[in-house]
């Protein structure tokens, strides 16, 4: 008896030509030939042909922070419409969410922050406008050096990797556990140098000698940094690099007056750290006495050279009282001719562009998402170095876009929208012309330059009854400010 088998049909399973799929302008920054670079040199080539290939992967988690506000399928889709135009055929099944996350995971962290390596830099030139500070003389690559925090969700693995949800007592336990990131920006283009993350309980202090040991600081850079950066250890990890710093200090701190300069400020000693070090205590467990700390004179003896700008900064609204604060300022710029204290005050400013630079990433890069989407801490440090990556690729085109403006004269960065630039960005993303990039510039050059205004702005949040009560004293609105520069009465130590 002959068996009868049903013919069945042969399905042909149609396989998305990765080399057509792009990001928009992205990939005129990112071109899949640095993608399938990295892929490669991290070993994450795959080894059979897959819906969602390791190029394609990576770009999918580029582009789930141009459109973070919606899920993994909604920005498939956007991906692979172009695909559908390039092949004329709707045939092409979007992959689906779980399959997204699964790429994800073999993909892993690696190929991401070997991009974000290849891709940090200040990408701006010694002549570019607002790139250094004083002068051909000197022509200091201006950075500033700050730390933020991220919200992470509250999984197991996420909260073994990275700590608790910090709160403010245990009856009172955060939302979701954090991980903090300190950058190195340039202040021309808040750009990205480098960066340094850990879980909360990591110190900036950890995080910064991260930073030295990755290299980034060096000779002719120009390192501003607030109150929490004054401490010896880290002004002598950041001098031994070569780079020159600006750091405000405690008002209240005496340091000693060994010499007066005629601009106001003075030349003085910045103790070392009054701690017990490896080698104090080799020495003394050879001289069989018991390990002590550092005498003043020691700690003087062992200290750094610093000059010292002590200055009064009154800020005068158009609307409430005025307010004055007292700065005291620490800096490697010993010449007061080619950096007058004056000018080290205003400098000081330029510090601000760190926090202009996490505005952008935290608040109109990230939109509406408070808290990033991996459940896992591998997936926490891939999803970061995209993060990261999205953001320096915009500062990237927002400083090409300043250097390369029809009028033929380079236009200083911040007078280009970071906004604009992101939404230009993320329009030609699914269009796939060539001459994407050029077409998110001529949106950059027909878009109002911005103009910089002196204006008060309260640090309090937003929706609090602190700022509320902060902006019934001091209204927002613009304001002029004046500098004294104060000259110590008394020398020596």
């Amino acid at each position: 008896m002959e068996s009868v088998c049903a013919s069945r049909p042969l399905v042909r399973r149609h396989t998305p030509p990765a080399e057509l799929l792009t990001l928009g302008a992205v990939t005129e920054i990112v071109p899949p030939a640095l993608i399938d670079e990295v892929i490669a040199r991290c070993g994450r080539r795959e080894r059979r042909i897959r819906m969602l290939p390791a190029r394609v992967t990576l770009y999918l988690v580029l582009g789930l922070w141009l459109y973070p506000s919606v899920g993994y399928r909604e920005v498939l889709r956007m991906l692979f419409e172009q695909l559908h135009h390039c092949t004329g055929t709707r045939r092409l099944r979007v992959p689906s969410a779980p399959a997204a996350v699964q790429a994800r995971r073999r993909l892993g962290r690696e190929p991401l922050k070997c991009l974000f390596l290849l891709l940090r830099g200040a990408h701006c030139g010694p002549e570019d406008p607002g790139a250094t500070a004083f002068g051909h003389d000197l022509a200091l690559l201006t950075t500033a050096v700050d730390g933020t925090t991220l919200d992470v969700p509250d999984t197991m693995s996420n909260r073994a990797a990275f700590g608790p949800a910090p709160g403010r007592s245990s009856k009172d336990p955060g939302r979701c556990p954090q991980i903090r990131v300190l950058t190195l920006i340039a202040c021309g283009t808040r750009a990205i140098l480098d960066a340094a993350w850990g879980g909360r309980s990591t110190s900036e202090g950890a995080l910064l000698r991260k930073l030295v040991h990755g290299g980034c600081l060096r000779a002719g850079m120009l390192v501003m940094a607030d109150r929490y950066f004054s401490g010896s250890a880290h002004v002598a990890a950041v001098r031994a690099t070569g780079a020159d710093l600006i750091i405000r200090a405690i008002a209240n701190r005496r340091l000693p007056v060994l010499r007066r300069l005629p601009d106001g400020s003075y030349l003085s000693h910045l103790p070392a750290a009054n701690q017990m070090t490896l080698d104090l205590i080799a020495r003394a467990r050879a001289k069989g006495v018991r390990p002590q700390r550092r005498g003043v004179r020691a700690r003087q003896d062992a200290g750094m050279p610093i000059r010292v700008i002590q200055a009064d900064i009154t800020v005068i609204p158009e609307y409430g009282e005025s307010r004055s604060e007292s700065y005291l300022l620490i800096t490697t710029l010993f010449d007061h001719v080619t950096a007058p204290a004056l000018q080290i005050v205003k400098m000081y400013a330029e510090r601000w562009e760190a926090e202009t630079g996490y505005a952008d990433l935290k608040i109109h890069l990230s939109g509406m998402r408070n808290v990033l989407r991996s459940t896992e801490p591998d997936g926490v440090a891939q999803e970061l170095y995209a993060l990261l990556i999205v953001y320096q690729i915009v500062q990237i085109i927002r400083a090409r876009a300043a250097r390369e403006n029809p009028d033929d004269t380079p236009v200083d960065p911040d007078r280009i929208s970071f906004t604009i630039t992101l939404r230009a960005l993320v329009r030609s993303v699914g269009r796939g012309t060539p001459p994407a990039l050029l077409e998110v510039f001529h949106e950059i050059w027909s878009s109002p330059r911005l103009e910089r205004r002196g204006r008060t702005k309260t640090r309090e949040r937003k929706g609090t009854l602190a700022y509320a009560r902060a902006v019934s004293r001091t209204p927002l609105s613009r304001a002029q400010y004046k500098i004294a520069i104060h000259s110590p009465q008394t020398t020596g130590p």
